[in-house]
């Protein structure tokens, strides 16, 4: 059984749509903590999202307060979907699976409180998560993973500067150096 996590309720079939992937899929994920961590928009810009040597989901805030900003408030749809028809190692990240084709859903499952429900994973041990903290390795390794994700996705940063609060607010610094080094003046 995997798990689709949606903040779209009464779904019936899974259609294929498109995301950074380049290519419309159904997404679904073996573990369903990880999956609720789906089940509100976010993006790499909020959180690292990965596992640890025991399987068990952990995130990294990527800005003071993300998690509550996140999720508070928020409900979702734990949809359990069959495993046929998906494939492994379709995209970057190892734990997601993907079908090109339209999924029917076999149960749903509401959560009404995303906020709580992840806090009470966190309190049975199903998830971990690191708050943000202004030391400076845990500032290094937001920094080094913001960046990756700037060239990764080939983001325009003046663009993105003007348009999402979380750069305007969070990484402005950021954004402006690379911004400065790649403007072609430190080249001899």
């Amino acid at each position: 059984m995997l798990y689709h996590v949606s903040q779209t309720s009464g779904l019936k079939i899974l259609k294929p749509h498109q995301s950074s992937h380049e290519k419309a899929y159904v997404y679904a994920i073996e573990n369903l903590v990880t999956g609720l961590l789906f089940g509100a928009k976010q993006d790499d810009f909020d959180f690292i999202i990965d596992t640890d040597e025991d399987g068990i989901p952990v995130i990294f805030e990527c800005y003071p307060e993300a998690f509550q900003t996140i999720y508070r408030g928020k409900s979702c749809s734990i949809y359990e979907v069959r495993e046929s028809g998906f494939q492994r190692g379709m995209t970057s990240w190892s734990p997601e699976l993907v079908c090109e084709y339209e999924v029917p859903v076999i149960s749903e499952t509401v959560v009404s409180d995303l906020y709580q429900q992840l806090h009470e994973e966190e309190r049975a041990g199903r998830l971990i998560i690191h708050r943000y903290e202004f030391c400076e390795a845990y500032r290094q390794k937001i920094a080094n993973h913001i960046v990756d994700r700037i060239f990764r996705f080939d983001l325009d940063l003046r663009t993105y500067l003007k348009q999402d609060e979380r750069f305007a607010t969070h990484y402005c610094g950021i954004a402006q150096a690379l911004l400065d080094v790649l403007d072609g003046h430190l080249l001899q």
